[in-house]
């Protein structure tokens, strides 16, 4: 009888952790908003892939292969501010349809020039400015429109799903993209990633219309930028939060995009033992999200988002500190743990603490710092050529390491948020 008790307990508490982790989907609209995001994001991995792989059987070149594969950077830069812009102003559904419309039909014009033998690796650099600008439109849209589909109480829990969606694409789709591009070829693979845009699109067109905030005064593009930079400067835990976030994209995110030079030089690796060593990352993340999706608030949130800080920089140094393989597999685990932190807890820290008005305007600022990536690779590149690999991961973990701590320990109202 007590091992019966004991098991319907158990299975209470199980279902009651399920329940609470997806509880955003049982809303119907979010619930398709979250299966297009699903579908579209499941298209720009694949894409991100077989770009990388086809613009080097084009020209045998890893110089031109790395210029077009950052090609998503300067417009997810420059296009960012706007997106926020656009989408505290529009209809966030259309805009989201757009930028998935346009990314289903540069993959089918890629597919086309593919067919009729006349692609060229500038088409594909054009086509990632395009989709990086795509990205910078689409996600502050997503992310604003949250709070009224799912209301305020779960923003962190559909924040956290959009983040394992992300965590499972990143995942399975560099396999599914490298399987697909061997057995149906480029132009086979970019059909299939046109058909998964595609899919995306019909999937939010039924959502219902995501109006922005009605009570919006109509000004120019750059004063509604100043205003919301200056909303950012006159809130504090707000600001106290984006320059974490920031922070912690420029030392962390260089290590893990520089993966393979680390791992060739440090641990001798071939491109299998670095595939291992990113699905580690992606594994890492999808527990991340799993965890983050069942905080609810009253829970100590502002706590775990700057442990993500503290785990990212321990994750760099045990790289640096024991040069084992199987130690590197670990880190990575720690590293995916943290991003989700940063990027899915973060956001949602962001959605709350920000005005409605606002809230767009405010992600456009976090998508900048995708855009500053490139900035943030050439220190870590120059200290790999100075120093080595080893060293130059040691030096960015511990800075990195010292920041969080100090963050941690003397920023309380970051700390005690729930």
């Amino acid at each position: 009888m007590g091992v019966i008790i004991i098991n319907i307990r158990f299975r209470s508490r199980n279902n009651n952790w399920l329940i609470r982790t997806f509880l955003s989907l049982s809303n119907p609209d979010f619930r398709k908003l979250w299966i297009g995001l699903f579908l579209s994001m499941a298209g720009f991995n694949m894409q991100m892939v077989i770009r990388g792989v086809l613009v080097y059987d084009l020209t045998n070149d890893p110089i031109i292969t790395g210029f077009v594969g950052m090609g998503f950077a300067p417009s997810l830069l420059v296009v960012s501010l706007f997106g926020g812009i656009m989408s505290d102003l529009m209809d966030r559904r259309l805009i989201i349809q757009i930028s998935q419309g346009v990314n289903a039909i540069l993959a089918g014009i890629v597919a086309l020039l593919i067919f009729m033998d006349m692609i060229h690796w500038s088409h594909l650099f054009i086509v990632a400015v395009f989709q990086g600008a795509g990205f910078a439109l689409q996600l502050p849209a997503r992310q604003a429109a949250i709070p009224s589909l799912v209301g305020q109480s779960r923003i962190t829990n559909a924040i956290a799903l959009n983040a394992l969606a992300m965590s499972i694409t990143t995942l399975a789709a560099p396999g599914i993209a490298g399987f697909l591009y061997e057995w149906i070829k480029p132009a086979g693979t970019y059909i299939c990633v046109m058909a998964l845009m595609t899919l995306a699109v019909i999937f939010t067109s039924r959502v219902r219309p995501l109006k922005p905030p009605e009570n919006q005064t109509r000004v120019s593009m750059i004063r509604n930028i100043g205003d919301g930079f200056n909303y950012i400067l006159k809130t504090k835990l707000l600001r106290l939060l984006i320059i974490h976030m920031i922070i912690l994209a420029l030392l962390s995110m260089p290590f893990r995009m520089l993966i393979q030079v680390f791992a060739k030089d440090v641990y001798g690796s071939d491109p299998s033992d670095v595939g291992l060593l990113l699905a580690a990352a992606g594994l890492g993340g999808l527990f991340g999200s799993l965890f983050i999706a069942g905080l609810s608030k009253g829970n100590s949130r502002g706590l775990v988002f700057l442990l993500s800080g503290v785990f990212a920089g321990i994750a760099m140094v045990l790289s640096s500190a024991l040069p084992f393989y199987f130690v590197g597999i670990f880190a990575l685990i720690l590293t995916g743990l943290a991003e989700s932190g940063r990027w899915a807890l973060g956001q949602a820290l962001m959605m709350e603490i920000s005005d409605d008005v606002f809230k767009a305007r405010v992600m456009s600022f976090i998508m900048m710092s995708y855009g500053l990536m490139p900035i943030g690779m050439l220190p870590m590149g120059y200290a790999i050529e100075k120093f080595g690999s080893q060293i130059a991961v040691g030096i960015f973990g511990v800075i990195l390491l010292v920041f969080s701590v100090i963050y941690l320990l003397f920023v309380q109202s970051l700390r005690k948020f729930r």
